[in-house]
Parts: structure tokens; sequence; C-alpha cells
């Protein structure tokens, strides 16, 4: 079986069970395009699991492989928060990425399961506004995640 025809097995079989502890891919979706809405440099959005898979993905003209993304993003991440707590530091909840083709921007969002947002723009998007419109987004997704049954 070709590798590309067993991701998407894959994807499938965990689509189709769902998992209540993560928020709904069209919600999310529905929150990345209200971001790109009043921040248009943004060019990829990712949300996947702390385990590495990709949750929902958005990308405007780049070839970008969410599954590979989702992988990396969460280990940069966790990497960063487990510096900061090395280095005596309170708990790091973002960590960013600066090129001359542009900024990575990743968000910690804490839940049943933690995430990791993941969102890329052009270089003539600031940092700032990156990093603002990343956050408020983060918000938004960690309200769609359904609370933890008592």
């Amino acid at each position: 079986m070709q590798a590309n025809t067993m991701a998407m097995v894959v994807d499938s079989m965990g689509k189709a069970h769902g998992d209540p502890s993560l928020p709904d891919e069209a919600a999310v979706k529905l929150e990345f395009d209200r971001t790109l809405g009043t921040t248009p440099g943004i060019t990829v959005f990712l949300l996947s699991t702390s385990d590495g898979r990709a949750l929902a993905s958005y990308s405007a003209a780049l070839a970008v492989d969410p599954r590979r993304l989702a992988a990396m993003s969460n280990s940069f991440l966790t990497l960063g928060e487990t510096m900061a707590k090395e280095l005596g530091m309170a708990c790091a909840d973002h960590a960013t990425v600066r090129t001359n083709d542009g900024n990575v921007v990743l968000v910690r969002i804490e839940g049943q399961r933690p995430l990791t947002l993941a969102a890329v723009a052009r270089p003539d998007t600031t940092l700032a506004t990156l990093l603002f419109a990343t956050r408020e987004c983060a918000n938004r997704i960690r309200a769609l995640i359904p609370a933890v049954p008592q």
C-alpha cells in the first residue's frame, strides 16, 4: 500500500471515530477564516495535537504537508517550554521563528489534550501583528474545546 493511501486511511479512521476532547474541524476552520479576514498576511494555519496529528489546516499557495508540520510544530513549542522551565522562567505560551521570508508563531492551547496552533505570515506582516492574531485565534479555538465531563 502506498504511503499516501495509508495516510488517507488513517485520516479517515480518525475522523470516523472522532475524539470528544478535540474541537470540531469545521469550527476551527471558521476561526482561521475569521483571523484571515483581519490579518490577510497569514499564509499558513495549522492546529495539531501534542502527539503531532494535524487537526485542521489552511495554506495559501504554499505546498505544505500538514502531517510533517504538525510533528515539528509541537516538538518546537515543547522545546521552548522546556527551555523556559530549565531557566527558571514562567511557562512559555508561544514560540517564534523569524526569517527573511516571513515569521512563524506557535501557540499552546490548553485543554483536555494540549494543542498547538502554528501560523505563518509573509515578511510584510509584523511579528507583533502575527502574534496578536494567532493568540486571538487560539483563544477562540480554546472556547471550542468541549468541557471535561464531570
